[in-house]
């Protein structure tokens, strides 16, 4: 990774010009990822509403976090350290969930349109998730609550309530369905790992 490279990703983190722009995109996204999900929350019962919308959810967190960042609340706080883990975590789970789904099912069945915006737009949401989980890395407790929020999010997805976003095809339900919990599992994991060990860094 280049000087610039590394300097430009450092901005993105730290200035509010940039954070502001990146409310603004996950506003937007957000609002479409919702109605995206119309049709199956129509046909949900509505307690499960909150458990439905996987992805805009995900980006709605990360919104909220970024305006409570715009209003001088500090990331260290007990609550924006849940926030931004479940945020973080979530973020980088369902962005390269779709990224891996939709081009899986795509190389199989057939590109379509669809396919090809979504994988670009949620691969910025692994992006954003990544970035944001590197400068501003939670404790453990936080980190290892984001990992159960995960595998809860699979459970009610896959097994309890079978909830998981709609497929492109239903013979996909499978790989769907695993790739979701190794991801849940690999990012989670990757965040609760590193919290510990910055959290040994941090006693020294």
């Amino acid at each position: 990774m280049t000087a610039a490279l590394v300097r430009f990703f450092h901005a993105v983190a730290h200035q509010r010009r940039f954070w502001w722009a990146l409310l603004f995109v996950n506003a937007v996204g957000s609002v479409y990822g919702f109605w995206w999900y119309r049709y199956q929350l129509l046909e949900t019962p509505r307690w499960q509403w909150p458990l439905v919308p996987d992805s805009p959810g995900a980006t709605f967190l990360l919104m909220i976090w970024l305006a409570l960042l715009l209003a001088g609340v500090d990331w260290r706080r007990p609550g924006m350290q849940v926030l931004s883990a479940v945020a973080f975590v979530a973020n980088m789970k369902y962005g390269l969930w779709t990224a891996v789904v939709l081009p899986e099912a795509g190389i199989k069945y057939g590109w379509e349109w669809e396919f090809a915006y979504l994988t670009l737009s949620h691969l910025g949401m692994w992006l954003q998730g990544m970035l944001f989980a590197h400068y501003y890395p939670p404790r453990p407790a936080p980190a290892a609550v984001a990992l159960l929020s995960m595998w809860f999010q699979d459970l009610v997805d896959y097994w309890i309530l079978m909830i998981h976003p709609t497929l492109p095809y239903i013979a996909e339900f499978l790989f769907a369905r695993n790739t979701a919990v190794i991801l849940s599992t690999l990012w989670g994991g990757y965040l609760l790992v590193r919290a510990w060990f910055d959290r040994g860094r941090r006693a020294t």
